[in-house]
Formats: C-alpha cells, sequence, structure tokens
C-alpha cells in the first residue's frame, strides 16, 4: 500500500512517545514507493514524555491515640493542625517549572491558590511530583491560625500560607507508595528546596514521648507516629500511622519550662515582625527535642 502523503504521525498522550511512519520517496517515484530496504521507509522517532503526576490519589489518614508512646519502631512528627492538602506538581519540560495544584482530603481540589504558593515547584527537583503535607498560616512564634488559613484560602488578604510538607508519593513518573516511609522521607528531603513558603517537617526516631512533651508546651495540634517501614495506603485510615492529639491528661503533664521560652520567643518575634512564612515555624521547630539532622530551612 503506497503512502499518500509520505508522512503519517501520531502522539499518545502527554507521558507517552511519538511515532511517525517516513516514506516519502522522491520526485521520480511519485507514489512515495521506494525499492530500498524497508529500515529506510520507516523510522520510529521516541520522545521522552512529560510524565503525569496522579490527580485521584487521597492522603493516608492516621487512627487516633489518647497517649503518646516510644517505639524504636516509629517516626515522631510534630502536627501543626493546619489543612491537610497533597501538592501536585508538573508535569514540565524540566525540573522546578511545574505548576502546582493542591487537594484536599476528599480529593476535592482547591479552588484558590495563594500567591505566595503558586511558584512552590520552583521548590522541587523534579519535573512533576506529589507530596504530602498541611497548609498551615501561623503566628508570630510558629503556631497554627486556622481562622486566618480560612481567610487566605477564601482569597482575602493577610498573612502568608506556607506549605508544611511530610511525605512523597509520586516522583518524575514513578509511585513511591509502595516504598517504605524512610526511604520517601530521605527522597522527599533531596528533591525540596525549603523556603519562605515550603519546608520539610522533621522527625524524630523513637522518642515519641519526648516530643509530645515539647509539642505540647508550644501550643501545636500533636504528634503524627508513623512506623518507618509502613508504604503509603491512599485514602486510608490506617494503625501504620497515630496520631496523638494535645488537650488531654498527656498534655497537662507535659508543660513546665517551655512554655516560658514560648513567651520569650514571642515577644522577641513579634517586636522582630517575625511572621512571614515558614519563618516562624522554622523558628519553632528549633526549639523542639528533633536533634535537626533533617535540613528543613534554607
Amino acid at each position: 500500500m503506497a503512502v499518500a502523503s509520505g508522512l503519517l504521525t501520531g502522539r499518545h498522550g502527554r507521558a507517552g512517545a511519538s511515532w511517525r511512519l517516513a516514506g516519502s520517496g522522491d520526485a521520480g517515484n511519485p507514489s512515495g514507493y521506494h525499492r530500498r530496504a524497508m529500515s529506510d521507509q520507516l523510522s520510529l522517532r521516541l520522545e521522552p514524555g512529560l510524565p503525569n503526576p496522579p490527580t485521584t490519589l487521597r492522603p493516608m489518614l492516621a487512627r487516633p491515640l489518647p497517649e503518646p508512646f516510644d517505639s524504636a519502631d516509629h517516626l515522631f512528627e510534630p502536627a501543626w493542625g493546619g489543612r491537610r492538602a497533597l501538592a501536585i506538581i508538573g508535569p514540565a519540560d524540566v525540573p522546578g517549572a511545574g505548576d502546582v495544584s493542591f487537594r484536599d482530603e476528599r480529593g476535592d481540589e482547591l479552588p484558590l491558590i495563594p500567591p505566595e504558593l503558586a511558584g512552590l515547584g520552583v521548590r522541587v527537583a523534579a519535573r512533576s511530583a506529589v507530596l504530602d503535607g498541611e497548609l498551615v498560616v501561623v503566628d508570630g512564634i510558629g503556631r497554627a491560625d486556622p481562622v486566618e488559613l480560612a481567610r487566605r484560602l477564601a482569597g482575602e488578604a493577610g498573612r502568608p500560607v506556607a506549605f508544611l510538607a511530610f511525605d512523597l508519593l509520586h516522583l518524575d513518573g514513578r509511585p513511591f507508595i509502595s516504598q517504605p516511609l524512610e526511604r520517601r522521607r530521605d527522597q522527599l528531603r533531596r528533591v525540596l528546596r525549603p523556603g519562605d513558603e515550603v519546608l520539610a517537617v522533621p522527625a524524630i526516631p523513637g522518642e515519641g514521648r519526648a516530643l509530645f512533651a515539647a509539642v505540647a508546651a508550644q501550643g501545636l495540634a500533636g504528634i503524627l507516629a508513623r512506623q518507618r517501614s509502613s508504604p503509603y495506603l491512599p485514602g486510608v485510615r490506617s494503625r501504620l500511622w497515630r496520631f496523638v492529639a494535645v488537650g488531654g491528661r498527656a498534655a497537662a503533664e507535659a508543660g513546665g519550662a517551655l512554655e516560658v521560652d514560648a513567651t520569650a520567643d514571642a515577644i522577641a518575634a513579634e517586636s522582630a515582625g517575625e511572621a512571614a512564612g515558614a519563618a516562624p515555624v522554622l523558628a519553632l521547630i528549633r526549639r523542639l527535642p528533633l536533634g535537626l539532622d533533617e535540613p528543613v530551612g534554607g
């Protein structure tokens, strides 16, 4: 069968490859048929496709636990009690150039993105990625302000919103949900470039009670205890993750000297005008017994 036009092209989506059938012949052979080898008539041109991050994932959820605990099998992280969200970045032609969108616990896309988070892709060294974390607006000492967050997500002006990332689900077309938590967190630290609008939440292994005491004294929502070997189960509330909320008997017993430090820091922060983005969050993290082995600030 002759190839009438001499060129047949097709494209399989953004994440696929493009192909082309070339058999144009020459001026002396207007039919397009050529007597040379078939390999001269057919050429397959493969182009690297843009990685499409999934948009149907939902956050994995923790089961509540009334008391903090210590465990060598768990990583313990401070939790601010902001709005849980998946940050979906890309795809883009080059790392750091991807657009960003956010999806909530139900998988619904947030209709408005605060301007300070619209360029979040530049902070991720990847063509596409899906990060799990929470959106927060904080006061001068790094405590969550849910009222201000609601105002900002409704499109009103106010203090900046920050994204506190603690997990990585997808990277450059590769899913990470079957990988253990420790590996996902390690990869998150490698690709995330912290800044005023985003940082990676650090974790401490084993010492859940000590972290809970410090978190309670600093006025945060609680701690998240996650099994180090746990996979990511989208949309599932699992015992692999436990959330211990501040406010019960354990929180009352945790109060003490750290409250004095927090008050002093609040006065200093307010007098210095330090209430922009993730800076107060980073300052609060440095007051927690986390060791700071992980880079959380720029």
